[in-house]
Order: structure tokens, then C-alpha cells, then sequence
């Protein structure tokens, strides 16, 4: 019997060891939380870029992770860029907290107010350094305040912009809209002639528009500095505007207001127009991108086109502006069609041009209906056109290049006769 009760009590120990030494057990009668590695993602309620006037004004975000953590998850914050001064004229946390078993913390940036007299004022906050314990990536957010100091007639004007759509660059990784366009803010008369002062830094621009100027009505432009004129990209832009006790964060936004093929002379996007009197301004929305003044390119043209070299044919086209200040030309391959194709033009429609990049003066003519002729007194199929060109100004001539191609019968031609050498004209302004 004695045997057999030791046997019976060593099997029980066993029993109650196999539950009671659980790796998994913290003792607490709870289940042990894992350590993990989660992802870590900042979101702003407001703008990455806020002009504003120096006076209270708090800006709330927040930090979330993936995955809760059994250890607080610190996140920090830094200023990398400015001249405002930490204490004077804003606070920020040095950190933000997402305590153990949470998922999520907020923060917040004040903006203070003072009574100096000072200059525009900036400052560059980093939400997320990267630096983080306990995750494995963080998708942190840079911040920019302007902080205007302004007297009571002083208006003070914010232009920031974005890609109106992701862009991404060889590596699939966004660009920054800054690195993208680098526009500039202008300040104009109205109608635009005249340029009166500009704000040109290296990202969104503030301008304060001083209560002791004239009064009248002035006009807001943006115009590229610069821009990566290989990526067609479009831009949206908003406007904003704050005086000191009369206007707070107005703003207005122009969706797809330029492209960055349009950063060349002469483009640029009007979007509002301000009437200053006294201390009060009255706002308008333009929101019109210019178009070319393609008036100069009316007129006839002359030059040889690719028959020329085998069989003397010279060309001569005619165009015109319409009120619309639309191009339109007719004339294109007439020599070729009445000479080597043999046929009578009856009558012909001008085809339109559209500039498609103003920068390099390429353009295209869409599909369009052309050319009513005969042969031997048959009337023919009738023709349509398109096409591609260019239309610059060299050494102070007018030079257009064109590469029509025919249609007639759902069938398309572009020069088959000369062994696959598509049809060109090359043309100068009379």
C-alpha cells in the first residue's frame, strides 16, 4: 500500500506542474502579452503648412501604433527649422506617450501671442523622429508655422500648394509637392501687367500686405520659380488670408490650377483680387490660369515640306486667331494633294491647333474634317486631318513644324509614297 501511494501522490505533482509552469503564465491569473514590433503613423487636424497671426491658437495631433504594447511607446517631436523661439512664441511637447495596452495618444502645438513688433516668423516641428523603441517603422509628419506679427490694417496672405494626384519617383516614393513646383506668390495689379512684390521662398509663401498701402485692386498670381518639368504633374493651390480682428483662415482653393510643364515665362494662375480701403479688403475669386497669345502666329507661312526633295513642291499654309484666341490652319499638304496625288480641292475646313506643352510649343490637331475633293472630276472621300507639331520663336522668327496625317475611309496615311517617310512641312511666318 505504501508504494502504491507514493506512486498515486508523485503522478498528482506531476498533474498540477504540468498546468502551474505554463511559459506563458505571468502568475496574475492574466494572459501574457506579447512584445511585438508595430507600425507607427502621426495624423495632423490641420495643415503641414499653416500661416497664421501671432495670437492663441492650439493645433491638435495624434500618434497611433498597430498593435498594443505591454511597454509605453514614446514619440518625439523635434524642431528642425525656424526662427520662432520655444517659449516666446509657441509650445510643443518634447514627446508624446501611448501608454502599454494602447493604441493611441494625442499632442498639441500652441501658437502664443505677444505684443512685439516683429518680423514673420517661422517654425519647423518634426512629429516622429524615427528614433522610436518598440516599432518597427514610423510614418512621422513635418509641420510649418508662419506666425505673423500684424497691426490692424495689415492683410496677410498664405499660398500653399499639393499634387493633385500621388507622384512617385523611380522607387515608388512620394515627392514632396515642394521638391515638385516651387511656385511663386505675386502681388499685381488688376487685370495683370504689372508686378508689384513677390514672395519667393523655398516652400509655401506668406506676404503681409501693409495697411499704408494705396488703396485699389490688386491681384494674386502664382508663378513657377521652378519645377521637374519631366513629370507631368498637375498642382492644386489655396489661398489664405488673416488680419487682425476682422479675418481668420479664410481660404480658398484652386484645384488643378497649373501644371508643372507650365513652368515657363508668361504662365501663371490668377486666383483672387483684393479692394483695399482704408482697413477693410473685399475678396474675389478668379481662379484662371492665362492662356498663350497666340495673335503673333497669324498669318501665312512658306517653306518646303519632305516632297520637296523629290519634287520641288513648296508649301504655303494660312492661319488664324479666332475670339477665343484659338489657332486654326489651313493649307497643310495642298501642293502634295493637288501635285503628286492629282487631285482638285473643292473646298477645305481650318483644322485647330491646341498647344499641349506652351514651355516647348509642341501642339496636336486633333481628328477633324479637312479636305472635299475630285479626281478627274470624281468626287472623293472626304479627308480628315491630324496630327502633331511645334510652334516657336527662333532668333525672332515664327518657325512652325507639322506631321499630318490623312484619313479617308477609316484608313489613316503619312507618307507610304516616300518610302515610310511620315509627311512633314517646315514653315516660317511670312
Amino acid at each position: 500500500m505504501k508504494n502504491k501511494f507514493l506512486k498515486i501522490s508523485f503522478s498528482f505533482l506531476a498533474f498540477l506542474l504540468m498546468f502551474s509552469c505554463d511559459s506563458n503564465d505571468d502568475y496574475t491569473n492574466d494572459s501574457l502579452v506579447n512584445a511585438s514590433s508595430p507600425s507607427l503613423a502621426v495624423s495632423l487636424s490641420f495643415a503641414n503648412e499653416t500661416t497664421l497671426i501671432e495670437q492663441e491658437a492650439s493645433y491638435m495631433f495624434s500618434v497611433a501604433i498597430t498593435e498594443a504594447q505591454i511597454a509605453d511607446v514614446i514619440v518625439n517631436l523635434a524642431q528642425t527649422d525656424g526662427t520662432a523661439t520655444a517659449g516666446e512664441d509657441f509650445t510643443m511637447p518634447s514627446s508624446v506617450t501611448i501608454k502599454r495596452g494602447t493604441l493611441s495618444a494625442s499632442g498639441e502645438i500652441t501658437i502664443l501671442a505677444d505684443e512685439l513688433a516683429e518680423e514673420t516668423e517661422t517654425v519647423t516641428i518634426q512629429i516622429g523622429l524615427g528614433n522610436e523603441s518598440n516599432v518597427s517603422g514610423v510614418t512621422s509628419e513635418t509641420v510649418t508655422f508662419n506666425i505673423a506679427n500684424l497691426t490692424d490694417g495689415d492683410l496677410v496672405v498664405g499660398m500653399s500648394w499639393a499634387a493633385s494626384s500621388t507622384v512617385t519617383n523611380n522607387y515608388g516614393e512620394e515627392i514632396d509637392a515642394y521638391a515638385l513646383a516651387d511656385l511663386r506668390l505675386l502681388l499685381t495689379d488688376s487685370p495683370y501687367t504689372t508686378v508689384y512684390d513677390s514672395a519667393d521662398g523655398a516652400g509655401a509663401e506668406s506676404y503681409v500686405l501693409s495697411g499704408a498701402a494705396p488703396d485699389g485692386e490688386y491681384s494674386f498670381v502664382a508663378d513657377f520659380y521652378a519645377a521637374m518639368t519631366e513629370i507631368n504633374a498637375e498642382v492644386d493651390i489655396t489661398l489664405s488670408f488673416d488680419q487682425v480682428g476682422a479675418i481668420n483662415g479664410q481660404t480658398h482653393s484652386f484645384s488643378n490650377a497649373l501644371k508643372t510643364t507650365d513652368s515657363c515665362a508668361d504662365l501663371y494662375y490668377v486666383m483672387a483680387t483684393v479692394t483695399k480701403s482704408g482697413n477693410s479688403y473685399a475678396f474675389a475669386e478668379v481662379g484662371q490660369k492665362n492662356s498663350i497669345d497666340l495673335s503673333g502666329a497669324a498669318g501665312t507661312w512658306s517653306g518646303n515640306a519632305t516632297w520637296y526633295e523629290y519634287f520641288g513642291y513648296t508649301s504655303e499654309v494660312a492661319t488664324s486667331v479666332d475670339a477665343n484666341g484659338d489657332l486654326y490652319v489651313t493649307g497643310i499638304a495642298f501642293q502634295w494633294f493637288e501635285g503628286w496625288w492629282g487631285e482638285v480641292i473643292v473646298s477645305s475646313t481650318p483644322v485647330k491647333v491646341t498647344i499641349t506643352n506652351p514651355c516647348t510649343g509642341e501642339f496636336m490637331i486633333a481628328e477633324q474634317p479637312y479636305i472635299e475633293a475630285t479626281y478627274k472630276g470624281d468626287p472623293q472621300p472626304s479627308y480628315g486631318l491630324s496630327g502633331t507639331g511645334t510652334l516657336v520663336e527662333s532668333g525672332g522668327v515664327m518657325v512652325m513644324t507639322v506631321f499630318p496625317v490623312f484619313h479617308q475611309n477609316g484608313t489613316t496615311f503619312s507618307g507610304p509614297e516616300f518610302g515610310g517617310i511620315p509627311f512633314a512641312e517646315y514653315l516660317t511666318l511670312d
